[in-house]
């Protein structure tokens, strides 16, 4: 087994998230309403691991409604969509939790799914890791370290 990549992580801010991505690491901010920042591992020949950064506006759903409504459209959405993994843990200093998953993408690539959320206030906060199946176990801890640096200023809009 190869051992797991270790990746120099860099501090990033968007708007009132901030955590670590790997430096080297393609870095968008502001991509668009909802995303407050991507991450895509530098060029390669293969498929691109990614962290992606999202906010929604809860509208009055509690987190748990916010997570099952999540489940539901990611089945929909995702082709071969399977959970492997949901759990309650802290994310950002707060209670929150995380899903571990596999899809297939448009381009019939196996990948992973590793997702962290939390609500903060009105509003909640997911990052999204993204990598090929065959890289998962080289990146997971990589993607975790980003997961942990998680932070968000209270009374976040």
């Amino acid at each position: 087994m190869p051992a797991v990549v270790e990746l120099e992580l860099v501090r990033r801010r968007s708007g009132p998230a901030t955590l670590l991505v790997p430096t080297g690491w393609d870095v968008l901010v502001d991509v668009e309403p909802g995303t407050p920042l991507v991450a895509v591992e530098p060029d390669r020949q293969s498929w691109r691991a990614n962290l992606v950064l999202t906010r929604t506006e809860l509208e009055g759903l509690s987190f748990r409604d916010w997570q099952v409504g999540t489940d539901e459209l990611l089945a929909r959405t995702l082709h071969d969509y399977r959970l492997l993994d949901l759990e309650r843990l802290t994310v950002a200093g707060r209670d929150g939790g995380r899903r571990l998953a596999h899809h297939v993408t448009a381009e019939g690539v196996a990948v992973v799914l590793e997702q962290w959320c939390v609500a903060v206030g009105a509003v909640g906060w997911a990052l999204t890791s993204t990598v090929d199946v065959e890289r998962h176990d080289l990146l997971t801890d990589v993607a975790a370290a980003c997961a942990a640096s998680l932070e968000i200023e209270d009374g976040a809009r």
